[in-house]
C-alpha cells in the first residue's frame, strides 16, 4: 500500500496539505484500488477550492478513484509526465517493473511536478529541485539525444538531464529551464524525426497568435546545427513564480482509454466550471477552427487544460499546435457528429454549442481565421520550415481552407 500526502502550492511560501491518497497493492489481476480524501485543514481554509471541480468536490467524503490501471484520480496522474518524462523517472530512480505504476511514480516525483501539486510520504512539505539555467540548454539537448539513442548509458552528466527533464509531459524530448525573467518548457528535436518538427511548431504557434488564438508564447533558439523551441510556462506566473493548479480535460471528462468525445464536450465543462465561460467558449471555438485549418488532428484531451491560481478556473493558453504530417486525417475530437474535416455550414451550426448564437458574428470569426491561416506559407518561411516539409503540409492546409472559405 502507498500513502501520499497531496500538497497544494499556489504560493511557494504558503503550501497547504490538501489531502491524502491511499492506493492498495495490486490484486491478482493487477488492479489498483485507490482513494482520496481532503484534509480538515484544507476544507477549513478560506482559500480552498476543489482540485477537480467535477470529480472531487470540496467536501468531507472519501472519493474512490475507480481507475484500476492507475489507482488515482486523473487530476493526480496529470502531475506525471507522459512517455518521455516517465522514461527519465524510471531511469533516474532505477525503478523495476513493479515500481513503475502511477503511485510509485508520484512518490519519486515528489515536489517536481508541473502545476501546483506536490506529493510526499512524510509530513514535511516536499521541496522542488531548482530549475536549470537556460545557458545549459545545449548540453541538455545533447544529453537528450544520448538518452534517446541509449537509455542505459551511464554518464555522470546524466544527472543534469534527470533534473531538467523528469517532469514535462508529452512523448518528445523536453526539459524545464529558466532565465532571469521566465521559466520555459524547452522542446528538442527527436532522433526519430523525419520532419523539422521544432520549426513547424514554432511557426504554427506564431500563426495561431496571428489568428487571434490565445496561445502560449514561444521562440526558437539555434543549438549548433539543431534548434530548440522555448515555450513560456503558463503554470507559473512571472517574477513571483506564483503557481497555477492545472487539470486536463481528459481528467475532467474521465476519458480513459479509447473515447468518442467532441469539442462541444469541452465547451460543456467550460460552462460548468469556468469563471468566464463566455470568453473561454469563444476561445475554444477559435482554437477548434484553427486546428481544423492547419491539420492539427492530434487534438486529444490532454492538449486542453484548465488553470486555477486560487481565483477561479480558466481555459489555459493553447499549446502543442502543429500540423500532423502524413498521419491520420481525422481529428481525435469530433466536430459535430464527425471526426473528418467539416464544411463551413457544419461549423456555423456547431457554433451554437459554444454559446455563439449570432450567425453574422460566427461568419466573421470564420472569415478572420481563414484569412489569417491563409498566410501560413509566409509564416512558415519566416521560421525556416524546410521547403520539402512545406510542400507536404501545403496540400492539406489548402484543402482545409477551401472547405471553410465563404
Amino acid at each position: 500500500m502507498i500513502k501520499l500526502n497531496v500538497w497544494l502550492v499556489i504560493d511557494p511560501h504558503d503550501a497547504i496539505r490538501a489531502g491524502e491518497l491511499i492506493v492498495s497493492d495490486p490484486d491478482a489481476q493487477g488492479r489498483l484500488l485507490g482513494q482520496f480524501k481532503y484534509t480538515p485543514e484544507y476544507l477549513a481554509s478560506p482559500n480552498a477550492f476543489a482540485l477537480d471541480p467535477v470529480n472531487l468536490p470540496l467536501q468531507q467524503d472519501v472519493f474512490d478513484a475507480n481507475r484500476p490501471h492507475s489507482g488515482v484520480h486523473g487530476v493526480f496522474e496529470d502531475s506525471l509526465p507522459d512517455d518521455w518524462g516517465r522514461r527519465i523517472l524510471v531511469r533516474q530512480y532505477n525503478l523495476g517493473r513493479n515500481q513503475q505504476r502511477v503511485p510509485h511514480l508520484l512518490r519519486v516525483l515528489g515536489g517536481n511536478a508541473m502545476g501546483a501539486l506536490r506529493y510526499s510520504e512524510g509530513s514535511a512539505t516536499p521541496q522542488a529541485l531548482p530549475l536549470i539555467e537556460s545557458r545549459q540548454l545545449e548540453k541538455i539537448e545533447l544529453l537528450s539525444r544520448k538518452f534517446e539513442t541509449d537509455p542505459l548509458a551511464v554518464d555522470e552528466d546524466m544527472a543534469l538531464l534527470f533534473q531538467a527533464a523528469s517532469s514535462p509531459g508529452g512523448a518528445r524530448p523536453k526539459a524545464l529551464v529558466h532565465d532571469e525573467c521566465r521559466a520555459y518548457l524547452a522542446k528538442f528535436a527527436s532522433v526519430k524525426d523525419t520532419f523539422d518538427v521544432v520549426s513547424l511548431e514554432v511557426a504554427t504557434m506564431h500563426l495561431a497568435r496571428r489568428a487571434g488564438i490565445v496561445a502560449a508564447e514561444v521562440r526558437c533558439l539555434p543549438c549548433g546545427s539543431r534548434k530548440i523551441l522555448l515555450v513560456d510556462r503558463f503554470d507559473l506566473g512571472p517574477i513571483t513564480q506564483k503557481r497555477h493548479h492545472c487539470i486536463s480535460m481528459q481528467s475532467l471528462l474521465r476519458a480513459d482509454g479509447y473515447y468518442n468525445l467532441a469539442y462541444a464536450d469541452i465547451a460543456g465543462i467550460l460552462r460548468m466550471i469556468s469563471a468566464n465561460p463566455v470568453e473561454d467558449q469563444r476561445n475554444l471555438f477559435k482554437q477548434m477552427i484553427f486546428n481544423i485549418l492547419i491539420g492539427n488532428t492530434d487534438d486529444h484531451l490532454k492538449n486542453f487544460s484548465m488553470l486555477n491560481d486560487g481565483e477561479g478556473w480558466k481555459l489555459s493558453p493553447a499549446y502543442d499546435l502543429v500540423p500532423n504530417i502524413g498521419l491520420n486525417s481525422e481529428h481525435v475530437l469530433r466536430i459535430g457528429l464527425d471526426n473528418r474535416v467539416p464544411d463551413r455550414q457544419t461549423l456555423i451550426k456547431e457554433a451554437k454549442r459554444f454559446g455563439l448564437k449570432q450567425a453574422r458574428a460566427v461568419e466573421d470569426e470564420l472569415d478572420a481565421l481563414v484569412d489569417a491561416v491563409s498566410t501560413w506559407h509566409e509564416v512558415f518561411n519566416l521560421f525556416d520550415v524546410p521547403e520539402e516539409d512545406i510542400l507536404v503540409i501545403g496540400r492539406d492546409i489548402e484543402h482545409r481552407l477551401a472547405k471553410i472559405k465563404r
